[in-house]
């Protein structure tokens, strides 16, 4: 009974009989077996032979190497951003078809054991690995126009024309130009303040429209960083130009003479609100060599004199750096009214409360007069926020 039940359908067959529908079942089996594996080995051969043929195509098409040779066709620029590592850059030529392969480019940055530098570089396209290394690793100089903290639009112009650009373009890229041409939406009355102080290569092909655009995209930059909102970019940046004239380098003095100003144009001035800032007549007359100003200048209506008009300038007097600007939106907590260099020689700055606190200390200042000046008598009116007040 069991037997029978083990066998299933094949219970009521004879013994031979059931031999021959093993046998059969058997060879379709192997038939099957043979078929997988026949369909296997055909898929093998068949996926290397593909493998074969579309390598060879490849190699076909890029050719047996994987670099371009000489030192390239037409020229291009190549910004390389800070914190941008040698793979990343490498790729970046690829993306810009100034080489071919990246590999053969790192390989020839490690061999040299350089470090690339964040710039802008002038390159070309289709360049050897060698010759796009070279050019990175030892970039051509190109001319530069260098801004200083504290350098007037004026001046500006001036190192833009020595640079190398046309005179007539530095005047029509910059005179009756306002931040708003160049995209910085604020109300400034031109650009002076707006160029930001650092160091701008002339690349081939530049005009001088870019490079101020440039200037004032760092601008831009700056007061986004510094979280400066536009509609109050051109208070904060006049506040820095004063402060950055008047004062040294000094984080903590700037701060301080920031808070003079503001004191002045507050309730509580002692000036009648003027800010009686010799930097802002000198930005109409020119600097004087022993850095004072002439009751005669100090009288000027110009509404850029300080002496004359109450608050704050139309606008800046120079390009501040960031320093100032950091004075200009932190200044320090205190009543001062007054600030003169004491010794501008060394930027020694006293603070005073009172005027008659601060002609003390003017006294100092003249003194250094004198010994500048070999016993001049009359050194004019005071630098530092109005020392004669």
């Amino acid at each position: 009974m069991d037997e029978m039940e083990d066998l299933g359908d094949d219970a009521f067959l004879t013994r031979s009989e059931l031999r021959e529908r093993r046998r059969r079942r058997m060879m379709r089996r192997r038939r099957t077996t043979t078929i997988v594996v026949g369909a296997l080995l055909v898929l093998g051969i068949g996926g290397i032979a593909a493998v074969s043929v579309t390598t060879g195509a490849v190699q076909e098409i890029l050719g047996r190497s994987d670099d371009y040779e000489g030192d390239g066709k037409d020229p291009v620029l190549v910004e390389v951003l800070p914190g941008t590592s040698t793979t990343q850059i490498a790729n970046q030529l690829v993306d810009e078809d100034v080489i071919k392969s990246s590999r053969p480019f790192i390989k020839e940055i490690e061999q040299r054991e350089a470090s690339l530098q964040a710039r802008t570089y002038s390159m070309r396209t289709q360049m050897s690995a060698e010759a796009a290394a070279e050019a990175m690793v030892n970039p051509e100089t190109a001319p530069q126009v260098v801004i200083p903290e504290g350098l007037a639009l004026q001046a500006i112009q001036a190192r833009m024309i020595e640079a190398g650009m046309a005179d007539d373009d530095v005047l029509t890229a910059i005179e009756d130009r306002t931040p708003s041409d160049y995209g910085l939406d604020v109300d400034a009355p031109n650009l002076e303040g707006y160029l930001f102080p650092a160091t701008y290569d002339v690349r081939p092909g530049a005009t001088a429209e870019s490079v101020v655009q440039e200037m004032v995209d760092r601008t831009k930059r700056e007061l986004d960083d510094a979280g400066v909102p536009l509609d109050e970019a051109h208070e904060v940046l006049t506040l820095a130009s004063l402060v950055e004239i008047e004062s040294p380098a000094d984080p903590e003095v700037r701060r301080k003479v920031a808070r003079v100003f503001l004191n002045r144009t507050g309730d509580d001035s002692e000036t009648n609100g003027l800010l009686q800032s010799d930097a802002t007549v000198a930005y109409i007359h020119g600097a004087r060599s022993d850095l004072t100003t002439t009751a005669e200048e100090r009288a000027d209506d110009n509404p850029y004199n300080t002496y004359k008009h109450p608050g704050f300038p139309p606008g800046p007097v120079n390009s501040p750096g960031r320093s100032a600007v950091d004075a200009a939106l932190d200044p320090a907590d205190g009543d001062w009214q007054f600030f003169v260099a004491v010794d501008p020689d060394t930027g020694e700055t006293r603070f005073a409360d009172t005027y008659e606190e601060h002609l003390e200390n003017v006294e100092e200042y003249r003194e250094w007069l004198r010994d500048r000046s070999a016993g001049d008598d009359d050194p004019g009116g005071g630098t530092g926020g109005g020392q004669d007040g």
